[in-house]
């Protein structure tokens, strides 16, 4: 278990913890190895990862947003549960919207301590948990929107996530997403959540528009980590510069107090209906050009392994052709070979 030092941040010192833990539990809170242990033995070997603050947690950040923070920074981990003094937030890709939310507001109200409630959480979210399908394979890049729900804090939050995997990153502590574009990301999967809530009141648009903005997240992810497996840091850091401003700019144009803002008061705004137009038309322009790049990081990928298909598929067709030359050969003569 990780101590919280001096000059290490809230979010940054759990995000390091979780690489090779599932369970972190800042120094602050008491009791914090006794804590840390009864845990880590509720999750077991379950995808889960548990950050617990103290209070003074809030002041870098809110439940959702570490929620947010963590996810990004563990996309493998298949549900996110945070306790910021008593107050939970919790969200997963592997139930449905806002039900790891709900688990964590029961547990909560049932008058248990902090303690109580977390384990009564992890338990209710491995009970919850969907069975796998037997024989299919969801294989490592399932794109799933997971619902982030704070408990007694404001908000929803909802985060893209891109692979859906039980084993864990032993990552040191190195980011595949560039420190750049990282908080954007971020930003995108909060305001995910909070068009999702308005969808839920009965904004059909705004519905959508959560889709678009955890789909964003989600590829912007995807790409960052595809490039990163490459190992190529230069071509990182130049998609990182090209990307960084529009990300910006289609994040800020998602914001609370834009489109979001439009779909919650169109009285108030001049031409809502061609405001709103022209940020879905570029949110689908920026979204579809973020798949075409994960598709041309494919194909260098893939260039090489055809290279490598194509010489094995060589190799065969000669030997295919061989064999059947010393078939005809042996039809006339038990001991000819064929030449060449």
């Amino acid at each position: 278990m990780l101590l919280l030092t001096a000059d290490a941040g809230y979010i940054d010192e759990a995000a390091a913890a979780l690489a090779d833990d599932n369970v972190y539990v800042s120094a602050e809170v008491p009791d914090a190895a006794a804590l840390h242990d009864q845990l880590s033995a509720a999750v077991g070997d379950e995808s889960i990862g548990v950050a617990v603050f103290s209070d003074n947690a809030a002041l870098e950040a809110s439940g959702p947003e570490i929620v947010s923070e963590l996810a990004a920074a563990h996309p493998e981990c298949e549900t996110i549960i945070v306790a910021v003094g008593d107050d939970l937030s919790a969200g997963s890709r592997v139930l449905a919207a806002g039900e790891a939310a709900r688990l964590a507001n029961e547990a909560e109200s049932s008058g248990a301590d902090v303690d109580g409630a977390l384990t009564e959480t992890i338990q209710g979210v491995i009970a919850q948990a969907p069975e796998p399908e037997a024989g299919v394979d969801a294989g490592p890049f399932i794109g799933i929107a997971l619902a982030v729900a704070a408990v007694a804090a404001a908000g929803a939050v909802l985060f893209g996530v891109a692979r859906s995997r039980r084993s864990r990153s032993r990552s040191t502590g190195h980011r595949p997403i560039p420190d750049r574009i990282r908080p954007l990301v971020a930003r995108l999967t909060a305001l995910s959540g909070e068009y999702a809530a308005a969808g839920a009141a009965g904004n059909a648009v705004a519905a959508e528009v959560a889709a678009d903005a955890a789909t964003i997240a989600q590829n912007t992810t995807e790409l960052f980590e595809r490039l990163d497996r490459k190992g190529d840091e230069g071509q990182r850091e130049i998609v990182a510069v090209e990307y960084g401003e529009t990300l910006r700019k289609v994040t800020a144009a998602l914001d609370s107090d834009y489109l979001l803002d439009i779909l919650r008061h169109p009285d108030l705004w001049d031409d809502p209906g061609e405001r709103i137009r022209e940020v879905r038309t570029a949110v689908s322009a920026f979204s579809a050009e973020l798949v075409e790049n994960i598709k041309q990081v494919n194909a260098r990928r893939g260039l090489h392994f055809q290279v490598s298909l194509d010489g094995l598929i060589g190799r065969r067709t000669e030997l295919q052709a061989w064999d059947r030359e010393f078939g005809k050969a042996s039809e006339g003569d038990g001991d000819a070979r064929p030449t060449g």
